[in-house]
C-alpha cells in the first residue's frame, strides 16, 4: 500500500478552505438581507446573464454583491478541488514522494531515514467523518516551527501509513518491535485539576480590569443586561474551559526504551510519537496555584516535531514534584539535575531599581490631576515593583551540572529549563555600561526546536559563570 500515488481524503477540500468558506457564506448572506433583492434572483438564469454582461462591459462593482460572493466561493472550491486532484504521495523504497502537478508543480523528496515523528491526530470534524490527520516531521532547523507533510486518510489508512513509515525507518518489521510500557496514565479529573490549577493569575487580573467597568462604574450594566452578559461570558469560558480539559482527558504516557509515546485528547485525539534522543530540553513548569499544592507539570522541547501553534508536547499533567523528577529520570535520565542551584547576582537589583523609578515617575504625574489617587497609585507602584525587583533577582537561578544546563525563572508562574552542553547553540553574554563594571551580565543561548522554546536567556550572573558554560560546550560531544 501507499507505493501507488494516493490522494488525500476528499474532506481534505473542506479542511483547507473551511475558515474561507465560512466568512464568504457570512458575507453572501449580509449581502442577501441588507439588499433589496430577493433571493430567488439568484437562481434565475436572467439574472446571472446580467451579471456577466455588466462584468465584461468592465464594470466590476457588480461583484461587490452576493453574486460577486458566490462567484468568489465557486472559484475558491474549484481551485481547490483541482489542486487536490492534482497532489498525491506516495513510497517508494526508502523515499517519501509529495507531488503537485499544478501550474506550479512542485515535488518534494523526503528519506524516511530523516523522519523524526509521524503523529496521527483527529479533530471534531475527522472524527465525526472517520478521517485523521497524518502529520510527519523531519530533524531540520528550518522547518522546526510546522509540520513538514500532512496528509488527510481514512482513519484506518492513516494509521497503517504511520505504520509503514516508522517500520521502514527502523528497518524492521512492525511485529518485531519492542512491546510498549505505560508509565502514567490521567483521567478526566486529572483534566480537569491541570487546567484549574494552569490559569494564570495575570489572565485573572487582566479579565477583571477589562471586566470591572461593567459592572462596577457609573455605566454598569443594571438588570436584565446584567444577567444575559454574565450568562453570555459563562457559557463563553465555560465553553474554553471544558475542550480544554477534553483535550487533555484519556491522557497516557507510554515508552518502548527508544522512544517515548504521548496520546491525549477525548473529542480531538493527538498523539505523539518520538525517539528520545530528539529531547533537547525539559521544562518543570508551575502556576502560582500549582505551586500552592505541590505540583508541576513536565513538557519537553523536541526537535523536528511540528509546534505550528506554538505548543510543546507534555511528557505528564500536574503531579506531585517528586514524581516528576521519577518521571524524568526514568525516561531521560541525562536530564536529572542534582547540583543546588546559583542565585542570580545581587546586582540585579541595579537594573530592577532604574525600572521602578521610572515606573514610580510615572504614576507620580497623576498626582497633578488627582492628589489623593496620585499619591496612593505611586505608593502601590513604589512598593510593588520593589518587591517584584527582590523576588525576580531571587527566583532566577542556574545550575552548572556536569553534563547539564539548569536555569529557572519566575515569581509566580515558575518555569525552570535544563539543557544538555551539546544541545546549545549562540552561547551570548549580554551586558550594559554599569552591569560591566561589576563584571556581570545575562547568559543568552538557542536549541534546536520550536520558536516558543529555542531562544533562551538567564538572570544576572557572573562572567565565570559564562566562562564556566562556555567550556562545558566546547568539551560536550556531538551528537545527531
Amino acid at each position: 500500500m501507499f507505493n501507488t500515488p494516493t490522494r488525500n481524503h476528499f474532506t481534505f477540500i473542506l479542511e483547507r478552505i473551511g475558515t474561507y468558506l465560512f466568512l464568504i457564506l457570512v458575507i453572501i448572506g449580509n449581502m442577501i438581507t441588507s439588499s433589496t433583492q430577493n433571493i430567488t434572483d439568484l437562481f434565475r438564469v436572467d439574472y446571472w446573464k446580467e451579471i456577466f454582461t455588466q462584468v465584461l462591459s468592465g464594470d466590476w462593482s457588480v461583484l461587490l454583491s452576493a453574486a460577486g460572493g458566490i462567484l468568489l466561493l465557486v472559484i475558491i472550491v474549484l481551485v481547490s478541488v483541482f489542486r487536490w486532484s492534482r497532489t498525491c504521495f506516495h513510497i517508494d523504497g526508502e523515499m517519501l514522494f509529495s507531488e503537485r502537478k499544478t501550474l506550479m508543480r512542485k515535488t518534494s523528496k523526503l528519506p524516511i531515514g530523516s523522519i523524526t515523528t509521524v503523529n496521527v491526530e483527529q479533530n471534531v470534524f475527522e472524527r465525526m467523518v472517520g478521517t485523521a490527520k497524518v502529520k510527519v516531521d523531519i530533524n531540520s532547523a528550518v522547518t522546526a516551527n510546522r509540520t513538514d507533510f500532512i496528509f488527510i486518510l481514512k482513519f484506518e489508512d492513516a494509521q497503517r501509513l504511520k505504520t509503514v513509515l516508522m517500520a521502514k525507518k527502523q528497518a524492521e518489521q512492525t511485529a518485531a518491535q519492542p512491546p510498549k510500557t505505560l508509565l502514567a496514565a490521567f483521567g478526566l479529573g486529572d483534566a480537569v485539576k491541570h487546567i484549574l490549577l494552569s490559569v494564570p493569575l495575570a489572565q485573572i487580573i487582566v479579565g477583571f480590569v477589562a471586566l470591572y467597568p461593567l459592572f462596577f462604574s457609573d455605566t454598569a450594566l443594571q438588570g436584565k443586561d446584567l444577567i444575559m452578559t454574565l450568562a453570555f461570558l459563562a457559557v463563553v469560558y465555560g465553553f474554553s474551559l471544558v475542550m480544554s480539559i477534553l483535550n487533555l482527558a484519556d491522557f497516557r504516557l507510554e515508552t518502548d526504551g527508544e522512544r517515548i509515546f504521548i496520546s491525549h485528547g477525548m473529542l480531538r485525539k493527538q498523539t505523539y510519537g518520538f525517539e528520545k534522543n530528539r529531547v533537547k530540553a525539559v521544562f518543570l513548569k508551575q502556576s502560582l496555584l500549582a505551586r500552592f499544592f505541590g505540583l508541576c507539570s513536565v513538557e519537553l522541547a523536541v526537535v523536528g516535531l511540528g509546534n505550528e501553534k506554538n505548543e510543546s508536547p507534555r511528557l505528564c499533567l500536574l503531579v506531585k514534584k517528586d514524581r516528576a523528577e521519577q518521571l524524568v529520570h526514568t525516561l531521560l535520565p541525562e536530564f536529572s539535575a542534582v547540583q543546588p542551584p546559583i542565585v542570580s547576582s545581587k546586582t540585579a537589583l541595579i537594573p530592577a531599581f532604574f525600572a521602578v523609578m521610572l515606573c514610580t515617575a510615572l504614576a507620580a504625574l497623576v498626582i497633578f490631576y488627582y492628589p489623593l489617587y496620585g499619591w496612593i497609585l505611586t505608593a502601590v507602584v513604589l512598593v510593588f515593583g520593589s518587591v517584584c525587583g527582590v523576588l525576580s533577582q531571587k527566583t532566577r537561578t542556574v545550575r552548572v551540572e556536569e553534563n547539564l544546563f539548569c536555569c529557572s525563572a519566575g515569581i509566580l508562574n515558575k518555569k525552570t529549563g535544563r539543557f544538555r552542553y551539546c544541545d546549545l547553540q549562540e552561547a551570548l553574554f549580554h551586558t550594559n555600561a554599569v552591569m560591566q563594571k561589576a563584571d556581570v551580565g545575562r547568559i543568552g543561548f538557542s536549541i534546536l526546536s520550536a520558536k516558543n522554546t529555542s531562544k533562551q536567556k538567564t538572570g544576572w550572573f557572573k562572567k565565570e559563570i559564562y566562562t564556566a558554560l562556555c567550556e562545558k560546550i566546547m568539551a560536550a560531544p556531538d551528537v545527531n
